[in-house]
């Protein structure tokens, strides 16, 4: 973890690692590095650069880049794994991190430029790592020299101290300018896709398990086929329990039969008797649960009486009718509540609201309150007491004095069934699967969180017992009109690692209604807990090198000149040279002194090379391409942009609002001022820690975007390799950065940032995408041990 110390300014301040030698550094509140006798360090941070192939750890290959580090981890190679790419390639081999690369849309193993404190730190990551290399012209970075050690951040420019360097330092950089300024290299890239990022070659060639549309499905038969079949609804219980003379047990009979036999259709009232198993488990119990059941009917005044121990006798359609009882209260006259103190009584349960609490703690108890018949009180009777002087509780009430964990939640949705404050489906939906993963349950299938959620909407799927908690959901999620829930679901961003997929806590601290799903739509459920989504747009992240940023600006006097005059001066000097050199005759004189005025002319602009590179290049863009460039660990704004255009030309800003991680503040004219993230104390400590985390841990990577020109710094446990852009919120695109699982041709999402909204005009669509919410973690082993993992592929 890092240490907080005190700055000589008073401010607090983080140590960290510096970035070469063995002199400790400090972070102050502003993200400026500073020495170990507390003096700042002038200028960007120095990375090693290219002095790391010296290092005995880095190897070398013939592909870019060409020197790289081994991971410390690999994963254990358990079995072959296929991948089919976009043109139908396919590639056999041991699971691996890997990409789509968007130059030739094959899988390529993933390496990740890192900074040097991660790079030099401890092997702990499972993808090849290499170092931060700058990409900038010779002569662009000779053009900056001058000026690299001047902090402009503290000090607003040069100072007195600052000259006597930058004299010494000019006079090398313009003569060493005028042997590289004609060199081929340009500090403009190429443009590439028309200006947009680039492309995610991706395409998905398997099978939902729930498809939208029945034709998707493998075992498709044409359109009578349901892909997401339904249940149909109980118009009336198969049973009820009918009650006789005084004393006598209820008579268990079929509802039909009662009808045929008694022609009394229109007399047919039941009271629906709710208890848990909590408390009823022996035939004992089972015989007071009848009694206080048949007292609640007689005072109802009701014939019949509903209760589960007994109404569903027949086995083969046990399954069904448990996720029907939500029918079978829609229908009864009235909600009976049974509690008694459990045999097992660990918390010394003994007062009926003790014992209520207990009952309304499980989850098939909470619909049972909801859909009882509306503006009617629920009974409440407790075994051993006076069955004919039962407690009456209203429904608005219940949240207070039953669901007390939950009680602001709930009641939102009892006032909802009640009639006096209607929920759309979405807010229904959310708040009710909220109230009821915080209930308890003796689990008989894995969706049972989901069917008790069923019970409260209007469209039912059947149930598949092969379901998982997910996949049950998303099939009701889909066969119901929820508002576009799981596209909103998937732009979340968890507030923690361990977060289960039902959670609906953004880290953003935005409800799910404030997200809007842009031109996406499910269009599938995937066999693992997946979900196949259409309408996306992607891009590509490159995470092996920075590039060279093709930009558009406008074209002045002033740079034109700057221009001209600087490809003249190599000229100029020449021609002086030859006219100084050459022998004084009556057809040469004055060429000596017109050389000489020449000479120090060329001299003049030698010496001005610098600044006038510093005019030519520097400047606003109107336009550049877009590029995802990313990085793990964390560097200051200046470092980055000397390692991309050579030095500090002020056009990278923080994004202020882009991920958690992200800071700003208000200045004295109410301008939205980014901040460095690392002047956050807590996030300098993050990036402290993350520099020895192992698999399966939060670890913090950096994104430039050059297209909006915004660096956003976020936590994640694997690089993400694509963004997809699947909705919007507060003004800005949700993007999902997602790891590629190329075994399954999953999407994982690690992360969730923020972009500004003319962003998504430059990325590409791609097909259907199959994303998933968390990517398991696969066994990992020691590198060495282990070893490099291997494939083949065939076209």
């Amino acid at each position: 973890m890092a240490q907080y110390e005190m700055s000589p300014k008073g401010t607090h301040s983080t140590s960290y690692e510096a970035p070469y030698g063995d002199l400790p550094v400090q972070m102050n509140t502003e993200g400026r590095a500073y020495s170990h006798a507390g003096k700042p360090y002038k200028g960007p941070l120095r990375l090693r650069g290219y002095r790391h192939i010296f290092d005995p750890y880095s190897v070398f290959k013939l592909g870019k880049p060409h020197f790289y580090r081994k991971p410390g981890y690999a994963y254990e190679k358990l079995a072959k794994h296929r991948h089919l790419d976009w043109f139908e390639r396919e590639w056999v081999g041991d699971y691996d991190d890997r990409y789509i690369s968007p130059y030739d849309g094959k899988i390529s193993k993933l390496v990740v430029q890192a900074v040097d404190n991660v790079y030099d730190g401890p092997a702990n990551s499972t993808w090849r790592r290499t170092f931060v290399r700058n990409i900038a012209p010779l002569y662009m970075r000779l053009a900056n020299w001058p000026l690299n050690h001047v902090d402009y951040a503290r000090n607003g420019g040069p100072t007195s101290e600052d000259w006597p360097m930058i004299c010494v330092k000019w006079f090398f950089a313009a003569i060493a300018i005028t042997f590289v300024v004609g060199t081929p290299t340009e500090a403009e890239g190429q443009v590439r896709n028309e200006g947009k990022y680039d492309g995610v070659p991706y395409k998905y060639h398997g099978y939902p398990k729930v498809a939208r549309n029945a034709l998707e499905m493998a075992n498709s038969r044409g359109y009578r086929n349901e892909a997401n079949p339904v249940a149909e609804r109980l118009l009336r219980p198969r049973y009820l329990c009918f009650l006789r003379e005084t004393g006598t047990p209820a008579m268990i009979m079929n509802v039909e039969e009662w009808i045929t036999q008694y022609r009394a259709e229109k007399n047919l009232s039941y009271v629906f008797v709710a208890y848990t198993g909590e408390q009823f488990r022996t035939t004992e119990d089972f015989r007071a649960l009848h009694q206080m059941a048949d007292a609640a009917a007689r005072n109802a005044g009701v014939l019949a009486y509903w209760v589960g121990c007994s109404c569903m006798p027949e086995p083969e359609n046990m399954q069904e009718d448990v996720y029907r009882i939500c029918d079978v209260i829609r229908g009864a006259h009235s909600v009976a509540i049974a509690v008694a103190r459990p045999a097992n009584d660990m918390h010394g349960i003994s007062t009926t609201d003790e014992m209520l609490q207990q009952w309304g703690s499980r989850i098939w108890t909470f619909p049972e309150v909801l859909l009882a018949p509306a503006g009617q009180m629920v009974k409440v009777y407790t075994r051993g007491s006076d069955l004919f002087s039962p407690i009456e509780v209203a429904k608005n009430q219940f949240a207070a004095k039953v669901w007390k964990e939950d009680a602001h939640v709930a009641r939102q949705l009892v006032d909802h069934y009640e009639g006096n404050l209607i929920l759309n489906q979405l807010e229904l939906v959310t708040l009710a699967l909220e109230c009821l993963h915080h209930r308890e349950t003796t689990q008989y299938l894995k969706g049972d969180h989901s069917y008790a959620l069923m019970g409260l909407l209007r469209i039912r799927p059947k149930i598949d017992p092969t379901d998982s908690a997910f996949q049950a959901f998303a099939r009701l999620s889909l066969a119901n009109d929820s508002d576009q829930l799981l596209e909103r679901l998937i732009c979340v961003m968890p507030r923690s690692p361990s977060q289960p997929w039902h959670s609906m806590d953004d880290a953003f601290n935005c409800k799910l209604w404030d997200i809007l799903p842009q031109e996406t739509s499910i269009a599938g459920i995937g066999e693992d807990d997946t979900i196949i989504l259409d309408g996306c747009r992607a891009a590509n992240i490159r995470w092996k090198s920075f590039a060279p940023v093709a930009y558009a600006k406008l074209l002045s006097w002033k740079r034109w000149a700057a221009q001209k005059l600087i490809h003249l001066g190599g000229v100029t000097m020449l021609i002086a040279i030859i006219l100084v050199s050459m022998p004084e005759t009556y057809y040469t004189h004055g060429t000596k002194a017109a050389g000489g005025i020449l000479l120090v002319y060329s001299l003049v602009l030698m010496g001005m090379s610098p600044w006038l590179l510093r005019i030519i290049y520097q400047g606003k863009f109107w336009k550049t391409q877009g590029w995802f460039f990313g990085f793990e660990g964390y560097m200051d704004i200046d470092t980055i942009e000397c390692q991309i255009w050579g030095g500090r030309l002020g056009r990278l800003k923080w994004s202020p609002y882009g991920s958690p991680l992200s800071r700003h503040h208000r200045n004295e004219y109410g301008d939205c001022i980014a901040d460095d993230p690392c002047s956050d104390p807590a996030t300098a400590a993050l990036v402290e820690k993350a520099k020895t985390a192992g698999p399966g841990e939060q670890r913090v990577f950096t994104i430039v975007d050059a297209g909006t020109m915004t660096v956003t710094m976020f936590v994640a446990e694997r690089p993400p390799v694509c963004f997809l852009f699947a909705g919007s919120e507060g003004g800005m695109q949700r993007v999902i950065g997602c790891s590629y699982d190329w075994t399954s041709q999953t999407m994982y999402r690690e992360t969730v940032l923020r972009f500004q909204t003319p962003v998504v005009d430059e990325v590409f669509r791609i097909p259907r995408v199959k994303v998933g919410f968390k990517r398991p973690q696969y066994p990992v082993g020691d590198f060495n041990a282990v070893g490099e993992a291997k494939g083949n592929l065939s076209h």
